[in-house]
């Protein structure tokens, strides 16, 4: 299997490594092994625990697992990062990165049997691992509202509601089977002056349709306290996002633990007087890809980069 996945803003990620010290580091989105790769090339890495739910994983791993000896992989959800520590060799370390990429995978994408992509016809699947659902089964079975408000939740889709009618209505004459027919739906459901945005018309609902299936927010929810209680003293959370859903989760918990005064309704208390100061911010805003970045590696485009550290 051909590894075409490039890891973004990889040298701004390499910027925060320490380099005076061995380090105890987990890749918790190990997908084609990026950054993985270059930390252990590059770095006094004295331990790597890779995390991934993708079963593809384990094909990027078995070749890195060749040159490094110091590395394991769980082929698991990254919500259970504390339940897998404790699995491992490394169950009484505490560590000093632990990094999320928490983009799809072009390994994914670029696959059309995932049924991730819009661009290629493929089986509605969208599972990133193990799931109780596929978008297959979303999209043929789930009542009209609630597929709008999927849409609208997790894809942010302004035409939620149309989209959501025009699926039923062709779906009663018969299943929608593959992306190219979901994809043609939804670019007859939303005006044609949206199809002149540079991002294509499906992008939202795909994303949305994704995001359910995996159940990403609320594994990104959990998996963020978890990390924090497996991080050392100065220990480094960094975090890449690609979507503005995920980087408000990210934000949000950064601000509510480095005790930074926020609401998120002029309705409800500080959020950052609720519990103890745990993280200091280290990017006060976030880091972007540069443009020659976005030139060779247009996916790149929507990436933000944030870090914290543990006081």
């Amino acid at each position: 299997m051909i590894n075409c996945h490039i890891p973004v803003m990889l040298d701004e990620v390499k910027s925060f490594i320490p380099i005076s010290k061995d380090l105890n580091l987990i890749d918790a989105t190990f997908g084609g092994g990026g950054y993985s790769k270059a930390l252990l090339e590059e770095f006094n890495i004295k331990n790597l625990l890779a995390i991934d739910r993708d079963p593809t994983a384990k094909i990027f791993f078995s070749e890195l697992k060749k040159k490094f000896k110091n590395i394991e992989l769980f082929n698991e959800k990254f919500s259970k990062i504390d339940e897998l520590i404790k699995k491992s060799k490394l169950s009484n370390e505490s560590f000093d990165v632990i990094i999320f990429d928490l983009g799809v995978s072009s390994n994914q994408i670029d696959n059309p049997y995932r049924g991730f992509s819009f661009q290629n016809e493929g089986p509605l699947d969208m599972k990133m691992g193990s799931s109780t659902l596929n978008a297959y089964e979303i999209i043929n079975s789930f009542e009209e509202k609630k597929l709008a408000d999927i849409f609208f939740q997790f894809g942010e889709e302004k035409h939620s509601r149309k989209i959501a009618k025009n699926i039923i209505k062709n779906r009663t004459i018969k299943p929608i089977v593959n992306t190219k027919e979901l994809s043609d739906i939804i670019r007859n459901s939303v005006p044609f002056s949206y199809s002149k945005n540079k991002i294509h018309p499906a992008t939202k609902t795909f994303q949305a349709l994704r995001i359910y299936v995996n159940d990403e927010l609320n594994e990104l929810k959990i998996a963020l306290k978890k990390s924090e209680n497996l991080l050392a003293p100065n220990g480094l959370l960094i975090i890449v996002s690609f979507q503005s859903l995920e980087d408000r989760i990210v934000k949000d918990f950064f601000n509510h633990k480095s005790g930074k005064r926020w609401r998120s309704s002029r309705h409800l208390p500080d959020l950052g007087d609720l519990g103890p100061i745990t993280l200091k911010i280290i990017t006060k805003k976030p880091l972007r890809p540069k443009d020659f970045e976005i030139d060779n590696n247009p996916r790149s485009r929507s990436a933000k980069l944030r870090v914290a550290q543990k006081i």
